[in-house]
């Protein structure tokens, strides 16, 4: 019997080790790793965490997705933000309720959304820490309650071209999770410490390759 760690997406499961390609059967094991988007998915796998399989059924695929994690391993690492943002943005006005902006984050399977554009013109960001300090730990009901209230205004922005170095300073400087990513003025994305965290997890880490000459 072995046990192999894997990541669920959702959808897949994606092999973190090698899985034993012999003819006995095994006991995958597979532990739900990344950000909390996954926790919803989580929950539901209790009860499934651990399956039989017989490698008569199942090796082939085994093989085609331990042959698809190697490659994943062997691909260049990405370096700057744009390589590894979330590219899907998801707002809510900033007169929502707090109690509409939880549904749709809780919908989406995220931990912050971004708050559109007020008085002031800036975008601004609802996070579920701004919930529990400022809904749950003051005792507020979200139905009274608008999000223009929870939001942290201004962003804070990086391009796309910026290193993952230099982002993660910023994060920490700024003592901040998430950064906006915006491009000509538009925002086109936003990478988090979680983004971050599963580039090392996945690729490792080390100084950026030299520039040609």
């Amino acid at each position: 019997m072995f046990t192999v760690r894997g990541r669920f997406d959702g959808k897949t499961i994606e092999l973190l080790e090698p899985p034993p390609v012999d003819e006995q059967a095994f006991v995958l094991v597979t532990f739900l790793e990344g950000p909390l988007e996954t926790a919803a998915a989580r929950a539901s796998r209790r009860e499934v965490s651990v399956a039989m399989f017989s490698l008569d059924r199942y090796a082939a695929p085994l093989k085609q997705r331990l042959r698809a994690s190697q490659s994943s391993a062997e691909a260049p690492r990405p370096f700057t933000v744009g390589e590894v943002m979330t590219r899907k943005i998801i707002s809510v006005a900033p007169d929502a309720t707090a109690a509409e902006a939880i549904h749709i984050m809780n919908r989406h399977g995220i931990t912050s959304v971004l708050v559109e554009p007020d008085s002031s013109g800036e975008w601004g960001i609802m996070t579920m820490r701004d919930v529990l300090q400022k809904i749950v730990a003051a005792d507020r009901s979200p139905e009274e309650v608008v999000v223009n209230a929870l939001a942290s205004r201004p962003l804070v922005y990086v391009s796309p071209d910026m290193s993952l170095r230099d982002c993660s300073k910023l994060m920490i400087d700024k003592n901040i999770r998430r950064a906006a990513v915006r491009e000509r003025d538009q925002i086109v994305g936003i990478i988090s410490d979680t983004d971050i965290f599963q580039v090392v997890e996945e690729r490792g880490w080390g100084p950026a390759p030299a520039a040609d000459d």
